[in-house]
């Protein structure tokens, strides 16, 4: 079968349609992905009550060094194949696409041996008591299996996407979605298995999706193909490559696992003093990381659709990147950060007025506390998304030069925000409160609004300096335009005249 042409409508059609028909479906799969996660959560609640909220929350971590690794090859590749779609460069973006797929493959292996030899060692280090252990590992054990299949069902996709085809990668992250909910509910509520259902729900789903990713490859609707000479072997200057671009999303997983050991920790220890203080009668440390399990469904479930416009802006900013046209790039931020600041207002507008329907869905009315525990809970909404509208800025900001092809400054960016401002609020600002006679828990929570404050200072500091100088390329841009038309105008007057 004949391939697609080239994405030239990259180039040619208008920016606001664009950015409409890329990011609508990539909010769309990444809301979805979100829906999907905070189902599994509602479930987990309401079958196994906080401590199997818990136990998904101090498993997460593990995870997230199994996702760091998957978007640093799947971002990486994708920034290169648009750029290389942009310089109609076919071959070169087959060659990406191959190596990814078999960095995919090398890594998922390992990542499953180290996961299943460390497993107990993790869990503790990441914040599981002796209660929720039991529960952490059952679910764990299960999901650890599904880490191929994850690689093909969210990091192969995004390389549809940057072919042009975000409809079909939309349909890919619906298909693991449906599938999981599915699952999730026939396991836990039906057959009424343990908190493994929920793991192997999970796995089952991105096998799903998996397979329909790579029917999609092998049956020549793509424009890119998988080729054995470029999926079977080891390219080590290219794997550099994609480790560099795909240093942000890496940096970011890697901060999100350390912030989650430190904040999974600050949670148990001052969740406890607060539990002892109020006379509760289950243990405030487990219910406060459960709590927080819940904040970050939640929050997903709002920033993912940020994310998801940043998925659908990398492709028309790396496409027009290898094009070199500034002209198309900076409308397309500039309309982008329109839409998240009008939406994150919003998002933060609802979660602070009726924070506590949120929490309802997670918790089990018949579970001893279920009073103190949705209290808490609200308590935790309304502080931890308190900076709300600043985190799509910031979000979208790592995007963007992530996609221009300047990893460095995104994950500085990304650093600035997790290591600089979030980790050392973790750890001081609970010692700070109880030091000064206020609740140490509420330190944990407001951690997160000042550093989303002063993360979105220094990135709105670097995009006005973008600003500026996309604005001197776009000149730039117009003149040779406008000299190479006159030089066009004057040869054909001469030809002419001859």
């Amino acid at each position: 079968m004949a391939q697609t042409q080239n994405p030239e409508f990259l180039e040619t059609r208008s920016v606001g349609r664009l950015l409409f028909e890329f990011s609508l479906p990539a909010i769309t799969a990444a809301f979805v992905m979100a829906t999907y996660n905070l189902v599994a959560r509602v479930f987990v609640g309401q079958c196994f009550g906080t401590d199997g909220l818990a136990a998904v929350t101090v498993a997460f971590p593990v995870i997230l060094i199994f996702l760091a690794i998957a978007m640093t090859i799947g971002t990486g590749a994708t920034i290169i194949i648009s750029i290389k779609l942009g310089e109609r460069n076919n071959e070169q973006a087959e060659e990406a696409l191959g190596q990814a797929l078999f960095l995919s493959a090398a890594t998922s292996v390992l990542f499953t041996a180290f996961g299943i030899a460390f497993m107990e060692p993790l869990l503790r280090l990441f914040g599981a008591t002796e209660a929720v252990m039991p529960l952490a590992k059952s679910y764990l054990s299960v999901l650890i299996w599904g880490v191929f299949p994850q690689h093909i069902a969210y990091g192969v996709n995004n390389f549809i996407r940057a072919e042009g085809k975000p409809k079909i990668a939309m349909v890919s992250m619906f298909i693991a979605a449906i599938v999981n909910a599915a699952l999730d509910w026939f396991f836990l509520f039906y057959l009424k298995t343990g908190i493994w259902g929920a793991g192997l729900a999970n796995v089952l789903a991105c096998c799903v999706s998996a397979a329909w990713i790579c029917w999609l490859y092998f049956s020549g609707r793509t424009t890119l193909r998988w080729r054995w000479k470029y999926c079977c072997r080891f390219n080590w200057k290219l794997t550099k490559e994609i480790a560099v671009l795909g240093g942000v999303p890496f940096a970011t997983q890697a901060c999100a696992m350390i912030l989650s050991v430190t904040q999974n920790n600050m949670l148990g220890q001052f969740g406890r003093k607060y539990g002892e203080a109020m006379n509760y009668a289950f243990d405030g440390g487990d219910v406060a990381v459960a709590v927080m399990g819940i904040a970050i469904a939640i929050a997903n479930a709002v920033l993912m659709p940020f994310l998801g416009l940043g998925q659908g802006l990398q492709p028309i900013v790396g496409y027009n990147v290898g094009a070199k046209r500034p002209d198309r790039v900076l409308p397309a931020l500039t309309l982008a950060l329109k839409v998240v600041v009008v939406a994150g207002f919003a998002a933060w507008f609802v979660l602070m007025l009726w924070p506590k329907p949120f929490v309802w869905l997670f918790l089990n009315s018949s579970e001893p506390g279920y009073d103190e525990k949705l209290a808490l809970g609200t308590s935790a909404i309304r502080f931890v998304m308190c900076g709300l509208p600043f985190v799509g800025v910031n979000i979208l900001a790592g995007g963007y030069f992530q996609a221009h092809g300047r990893p460095i400054l995104a994950l500085m960016l990304t650093l600035l925000r997790q290591l600089l401002f979030l980790l050392p609020c973790l750890y001081f600002l609970p010692r700070i409160f109880e030091a000064c006679g206020v609740v140490g828990l509420n330190g944990c929570w407001f951690s997160f609004p000042i550093s989303d404050a002063l993360a979105f200072a220094i990135a709105a500091v670097f995009l006005g300096i973008e600003y500026r100088t996309k604005k001197k390329e776009i000149a730039e841009y117009r003149l040779l335009k406008a000299e190479k038309a006159a030089t066009e105008a004057g040869k054909a007057a001469t030809a002419t005249g001859v």
